[in-house]
């Protein structure tokens, strides 16, 4: 130990008497907390300043009217932006916007078409057509604005969102313009006026179903009638003006039945043609997801999210339209096997694209990147389903004439009875050979008024379930509890509905500023700066006049004596660095003296790593503390998340001590958990051994390699 601190006295000596080298020693000491300081200082608050970002805004919208709603979502969107001043709004017209993008006087543009209040109420058309904005990034003016200026274009998305649903909200419950006595009152009115309904076509299906007795028991006195002997005309005569009393009422009934039924297929080949318009735009949004965000994977999450909400409206459309195709093949015997197999085949197309999309959003959620052949994967299944939608629409096409002739002969068989019984009616002279041709045909006639009257029958009963539920609903204060809310503050209304979620955020060791954030980074950084600065400024090794005085020395003595001054001034370093964050910038610090001791530990490690790099291998030493220094700057965590970086970055990560270094200055500034202090604190330490294995036992055998390669720097008079 003597020897060692020998060594120290003579380096003091030498630092004590040459004004100069003592001059140089201050500016080393002071030199990497400027580094920090400055860095620290530049980056205090940038994203409270993103108001200086000049981000163009055109709206060429010209509004949309429907009815009482009318909207200009543009106009809303502007006045909007005009109270927000998280961007520098530039309000323009689209050439000045587009043209000042691309020379660098905007970040950003977004320009309103003139159709995007139209495409907002599709609705109303049942078009659903998706209003698009126009959004222009200059990505070459700095890496991060085009960052911010997303952001900026999610505001004006969520504000579109918010505006158009709260307006249409609004709208609807203005238009009840009830009071709340009022609507009691109609609440009943209506419930008496719907049960009054039920009840009248409740009558009037039993008066129908009776009919249908009387014509199915008309049919067997026909049968028999024609099978036992034709003298009995005139009997059959008085039987069929009998029954000419009601012919007129049920072919009135008839015709009303038959003109509903007339449009189930019209409205199974509209609900089967909603899905391709859906997939079209699940094509239209994936271009935009894997386009414009295929760099910001969260961002693909997210919107992947939205994509999947469509797949499944998709799936629900085409189980409404198999259950109904099925029902129609069991009921009415049309074989709609090749269309129900379609649509199920489409079904299946959808859940392997919301399967694809689960699976591409767990590849970011455990990588944070996008698998390498996500966007082709998708597009493939996507076009699988379009083709399998597209030929369910072709078989349909295919049986929709068969449903319609099967429901038309249905209601068909049963004119032909009221005309049938007319017709005999009018001539009995004629009798002979209609009956003789009847047979058939009265078989037919008996078969479908008995599957009506099993209709009939089944309807009768759920007209009395829903009465019933009339009855509840009536009794029930559900609807006044509803809708009294509604009449008294449809502004209430329609923000709930443009925000049903909020969420209460719980800031787990907040920190004030980005500058306190980046304080550990920078630090850190500084300080292994500081140590190269040394061994670039300080000799490592003793001269041959030091070794004289100091009297024989073995290299371990050498190696900590000199290593002494080293230790001193990177204490300094250390302390001048972490009081100037405190005192100076005055940082976020949860614990002061931690951060102070934490900064000067680090202080210890990096100059001793530097240090043994230098006195090993010299020259090739301060290089490779330079390239030690870039690798942490890149892969230590200390700006991006490790998780992010590139694999080879990932992978070194765990050898660099700024990684420690790092973590454990957070938890002082942030608030400490003491488990994750000490476990970072204990890791940095570990880099001491390896530095002491390679200033102390891998150094003997390069010193003549060494030797010899610093002697023929020397000789080229050009490296020092």
């Amino acid at each position: 130990m003597k020897k060692i601190f020998s060594v120290f006295r003579l380096d003091l000596k030498s630092l004590t008497k040459n004004l100069i080298v003592f001059v140089v020693v201050i500016g080393i000491t002071i030199l990497p907390a400027l580094y920090a300081w400055f860095n620290i200082a530049a980056n205090w608050d940038p994203y409270s300043n993103t108001g200086n970002l000049a981000f163009a805004v055109c709206s060429e919208d010209k509004g949309y009217s429907y009815k009482t709603l009318s909207i200009n979502a543009g106009d809303k969107i502007i006045d909007s932006l005009k109270q927000n001043d998280k961007m520098g709004w530039e309000f323009v017209d689209a050439d000045q916007a587009k043209d000042g993008v691309k020379n660098g006087e905007y970040y950003a543009a977004v320009i309103i078409p003139e159709d995007f209040s139209e495409n907002l109420l599709s609705i109303t058309t049942g078009d659903f057509t998706q209003a698009k904005l126009e959004y222009y990034v200059n990505e070459k003016r700095n890496a991060i604005s085009p960052k911010i200026t997303d952001k900026g274009i999610e505001a004006i998305e969520t504000s579109v969102g918010s505006t158009y649903v709260s307006s249409l909200t609004e709208t609807i419950a203005k238009v009840l313009n009830l009071s709340e006595s009022e609507y009691s009152e109609s609440k009943n009115d209506l419930a008496d006026k719907v049960i009054t309904a039920l009840n009248d076509a409740k009558t009037d299906i039993s008066t129908f179903d009776s009919s249908v007795d009387v014509l199915i028991t008309t049919l067997d006195s026909i049968d028999g009638l024609i099978k036992s002997n034709k003298e009995l005309v005139p009997t059959i005569q008085s039987t069929l003006a009998g029954a000419g009393v009601f012919t007129a009422d049920v072919a009135e009934t008839l015709s009303s039945t038959q003109g509903i039924a007339s449009q189930i297929t019209t409205s199974l080949d509209g609900l089967i043609g909603s899905g391709s318009t859906y997939m079209d735009s699940v094509s239209d949004q994936m271009d935009d997801v894997f386009g414009a965000l295929s760099d910001d994977a969260e961002a693909v999450s997210n919107k992947l999210a939205k994509i999947e909400t469509i797949n499944q409206k998709i799936k629900s459309v085409n189980n409404v339209v198999i259950g109904i195709l099925e029902k129609i093949k069991s009921n009415l015997g049309v074989d709609s096997s090749k269309a129900l197999s379609a649509l199920n085949r489409a079904n299946e197309k959808q859940d392997a694209i919301i399967n694809k999309i689960d699976s591409i959003r767990d590849n970011i959620t455990k990588t944070g990147n996008l698998p390498a052949n996500a966007k082709s994967e998708i597009e493939t299944l996507i076009g699988d389903a379009k083709t399998e939608l597209s030929s369910a629409a072709t078989e349909f096409s295919a049986i929709r004439q068969n449903i319609d002739a099967v429901v038309s002969d249905s209601f068909s068989s049963l004119n032909d009875i009221t005309g049938f019984l007319q017709t005999v009616s009018s001539g009995t002279g004629q009798l002979d050979t209609v009956f003789d041709s009847a047979l058939d045909t009265t078989a037919n006639l008996k078969k479908a008024l008995k599957s009506l009257k099993s209709f009939l029958t089944n309807v009768d009963g759920k007209i009395d379930t829903l009465i019933e539920k009339v009855k509840d609903v009536e009794s029930s204060n559900l609807i006044e509890n509803i809708i009294t809310p509604i009449i008294e503050n449809p502004e209430a209304l329609g923000s709930f509905v443009s925000s049903p979620v909020a969420y209460d955020t719980t800031r787990v060791y907040p920190i004030e500023n980005y500058g306190s954030a980046m304080t550990p980074f920078y630090s850190s950084l500084a300080l292994w700066v500081g140590g190269v600065v040394l061994v670039a400024v300080l000799n490592t090794d003793l001269t041959q006049k030091d070794r004289k005085k100091l009297g024989k020395a073995n290299s371990v003595q050498l190696f900590f004596g000199r290593y002494m001054m080293f230790l001193a001034i990177s204490l300094i370093q250390g302390l001048i660095i972490a009081l100037g964050d405190l005192y100076f910038l005055k940082i976020q610090c949860e614990n002061p003296l931690l951060f102070i001791a934490t900064c000067m530990i680090s202080s210890i490690v990096y100059s001793l790593i530097i240090y043994s790099l230098t006195i090993t291998f010299s020259v090739v030493g301060k290089a490779l503390a330079v390239i030690i220094l870039i690798l942490q700057v890149a892969g230590s965590g200390g700006t991006f998340p490790i998780e992010v970086l590139p694999a080879p970055f990932k992978a070194i990560a765990p050898f660099l001590p700024f990684k420690y270094g790092i973590n454990a200055l957070r938890e002082t500034v942030a608030g400490l958990d003491w488990g994750s202090y000490w476990h970072n604190l204990g890791m940095l330490l570990i880099f001491i051994v390896p530095a002491l294995i390679l200033g102390l036992l891998l150094r003997k055998p390069c010193i003549k390699i060494i030797a010899f390669f610093n002697e023929k720097i020397e000789e080229s008079d050009l490296v020092i």
